[in-house]
């Protein structure tokens, strides 16, 4: 799995001060202050599997 405690490295520049919804535990947060993950979901509406980048509040949240 690739993870970094640095969004920086993934996201544009704009973005990184932008308030965010962690998606484990709906908390709002500060992009910059976050943990990314490369990580697979499934979509609601078709059940298929997809793989992309999140953003996490913290790392407890990223390895739930």
């Amino acid at each position: 799995m690739l993870h970094s405690l640095q969004p920086q490295h993934f996201v544009i520049p704009r973005y990184l001060r932008t308030r965010w919804e962690c998606p484990e535990c709906k908390d709002r947060f500060i992009y910059a202050e976050g943990a990314m993950s490369l990580a697979h979901f499934r979509v609601t509406d078709t059940g298929e599997i997809k793989q992309g980048l999140a953003c996490f509040c913290s790392t407890t949240c990223l390895l739930r």
